[in-house]
């Protein structure tokens, strides 16, 4: 009997680089960050880079799109490794944003934090690489 084997798409240090910088960037624009981090969706074989803003809560989406966008222009190296369709965009209060604040609070810095295979609340988390994981965007704005 023949087993199908699936090969989990791998986080590249590329990849992690590029998030930090988009990151880095956008605290840079005073762009109000709360959360950033890569997820891994099993479900579709890939990994998605999660921004959480006040701004997406305010404005919507799509300006919060439009504000990534500009500031993936100014990284040619970042731009190479994400493209919009890499990137969720969520309100601070996103339910996913606030398991994982249950259990990991970075404070308004970048840090590089891989969370692997993890239960938080019954909810088991297969693979994230965290930037930020606050309340807090870098210029005080609450989530």
């Amino acid at each position: 009997m023949a087993e199908d084997t699936l090969v989990k798409d791998a986080l590249t240090d590329a990849m992690i680089k590029a998030g930090a910088e988009l990151t880095r960037k956008l605290d840079e624009a005073e762009w109000p960050i709360v959360a950033s981090f890569w997820l891994y969706v099993p479900e579709l074989n890939t990994w998605k880079l999660v921004v959480a803003s006040p701004v997406v809560a305010l404005s919507g989406p799509r300006q919060a799109y439009e504000s990534i966008q500009k500031a993936l222009a100014t990284l040619p190296s970042a731009r190479a490794q994400l493209a919009l369709s890499n990137i969720e965009v969520v309100e601070p209060r996103h339910y996913l944003v606030s398991l994982l604040r249950v259990a990991i609070n970075t404070g308004p810095t970048i840090n590089g934090i891989r969370f692997t295979k993890n239960v938080i609340n019954g909810h088991f988390i297969h693979d994230a690489y965290i930037y930020r994981m606050s309340d807090r965007a870098p210029g005080g704005q609450a989530a």
